[in-house]
This record gives C-alpha cells, sequence and structure tokens, in this order.
C-alpha cells in the first residue's frame, strides 16, 4: 500500500489509541507560532511515569535523512522523553534511526516496534505545551468522540441489513459471478471461431492466388509458343498476336491452293456420305432375314 503522510500518522495514532493506554495528539502545536509541531504526541495514563512519547511521520527516505541531517528531530527532546520514527515497512533499518531513536513500521498486518527508544528524564513540559495540550487537545477529542457517535447507528443500521440480506446477497453475487465466467467462455468461443474462419479464408485466398499464378504460367507458355508459330519475338504483346493472326487468316482465306484443297476435302465427305447410305437390295433382303 502506497501511504500518505497523513493518512500514515493517523493510522498510528488509532493503534495507539486502541491499544495503549495513552492519550494521543495528532498534528498538535505545543504552543505557539514556531514552537514544535510533532505529527503524532502520546502521554501515558500514569500518575508515577511522566513519559511523553513523539511520533515523527516520514514516508520517504529523502524527507528523513533531510530531518536527520539537519537535526530537527531534537527539538521534540524538550517535550518529550523520546523520539520515535514511524515509517512504512522496508523504508529504514535500524541502522539508519539516530542514536537514542526508535522505529517502528507499518506492515500488512499492523504496526511493530523495531527499536525501542532511549528514555531520557523529563520532570514537565512548558506552560504554553500544557495549555495548548488541553485546551486544544480537549476540543480535538470531542469533536471525535461526537463523529464516532454519529456514525455508530449508520453501522449498527448496515451490520443488521447485511445479516438480514446476506444469503440474497450472497446468492446475486453467486450468480453475478456465473454469468461473468459463462460470458467470458461465450467470448472465448467467439474467438476461436474467429481465428479458424480467418485462417480458412486465408487458405483460400492462397489456393485462388496460386492458382493464378499456375494460370497465368500456362498462358504465358502458350503465348510464347503461339509468337513462334507466327514468326514474333517471344515476348510480343497480345495486341502484336491478335493482328499477326488476323493477318495470317486473311492470307489462307485467299491463297488459291488452300481453296482447292478445301474443294477436295468438300467432295471426299460428300462420297463418304454417300458410300454410307444402303443401297435398296439390302433393305429388303434384311427384312426379309
Amino acid at each position: 500500500m502506497k501511504w500518505t503522510h497523513n493518512a500514515l500518522a493517523h493510522d498510528l495514532a488509532e493503534h495507539l489509541r486502541q491499544n495503549t493506554a495513552r492519550i494521543v495528539w495528532e498534528d498538535m502545536q505545543l504552543g505557539p507560532s514556531g514552537t514544535a509541531r510533532p505529527d503524532v504526541y502520546a502521554l501515558p495514563c500514569s500518575f508515577s511515569k511522566f513519559c511523553p512519547v513523539v511520533y515523527e511521520i516520514k514516508v520517504s527516505v529523502s524527507d528523513f535523512r533531510a530531518d536527520v541531517t539537519a537535526g530537527k528531530f531534537t527539538k521534540y527532546f524538550a517535550y518529550a522523553s523520546a523520539v520515535v520514527f514511524a515509517v512504512p515497512d522496508g523504508m529504514l533499518k535500524k541502522s539508519d534511526i539516530p542514536e537514542g531513536c526508535g522505529l517502528m513500521v507499518r506492515k500488512e498486518g499492523g504496526w511493530h516496534t523495531v527499536k525501542g527508544p532511549t528514555m531520557r528524564p523529563i520532570d514537565t513540559l512548558p506552560r504554553d505545551a500544557w495549555i495548548k495540550l488541553v485546551i486544544d487537545g480537549i476540543r480535538r477529542e470531542t469533536e471525535r468522540s461526537r463523529l464516532s457517535i454519529r456514525t455508530a447507528p449508520v453501522y449498527v443500521n448496515e451490520t443488521r441489513l447485511a445479516q438480514r440480506h446476506g444469503q440474497e446477497i450472497s446468492s446475486l453475487v453467486s450468480q453475478a459471478y456465473n454469468a461473468k465466467a459463462r460470458l467470458e467462455s461465450a467470448i472465448a468461443q467467439q474467438e476461436t471461431r474467429r481465428a479458424e474462419v480467418s485462417q480458412q479464408t486465408e487458405q483460400e485466398a492462397r489456393w485462388h492466388r496460386e492458382q493464378m499464378e499456375r494460370q497465368a504460367l500456362s498462358l504465358n507458355s502458350a503465348q510464347k509458343e503461339l509468337a513462334e508459330v507466327l514468326g514474333l519475338p517471344a515476348d510480343a504483346t497480345v495486341y502484336q498476336l491478335t493482328r499477326a493472326i488476323n493477318e495470317a487468316s486473311y492470307r489462307l482465306a485467299q491463297d488459291s491452293e488452300i481453296q482447292r484443297l478445301r474443294g477436295i476435302f468438300g467432295n471426299l465427305e460428300a462420297l463418304l456420305s454417300k458410300a454410307s447410305q444402303k443401297l435398296p437390295g439390302e433393305s429388303a433382303r434384311e427384312d426379309a432375314a
């Protein structure tokens, strides 16, 4: 999870309120303008041990290093027995922390103390700090409690509604998941079918293309042979071939020897036709038989 500074500070404050006997303040300036303003300030509920702790929130290594280099954290020792750096898990190691300070990390399951701070003796706070904590702190705590009371009935109603309609809601959710699964299956089937059709279309197009290429090769071969017969170059165009064929046909039609041969062939066809006809006597004999 990517933590922001304010979100991490509030999360730590809620952890301290719920799991420790402490009074907790968030982003509280301990006096007039220019005085220390810790991210989280916690005071144990004890009459015998006065040991307030400042929690300094850091969400980037650069911010932490700048704070440590400038010694900003040291000004908190006038108001606290210890300073603890609170960071997201994995950002800092124990060796990175200044001597005497502590380290807490926010893991996925909650807050964990990696290094405990050295507690310094402190008797009391400056008068301005006490006034600020009491007056402003009480106002903030009252407002926070009012918000909790205001939202409690809503939470109770939501819980009752969830219990009452839990079965119905779970059934609807189950139906939604089943419908989603069916839709995803149908989409997958359509995608498979589309791929098959696309593959078949590509195969048919390739077959027609190869067929046309074979026909073109055959036509080119025949065209070359015809050009050779007509005495034309092998790369003669269709127009040249057509013209040569027409000229050859015209010459053949005008040639006297060709006409004489056509007459002979015509007479032979006529004689053969007559020879194939039956004689009158042969018809009668065939009938008598």
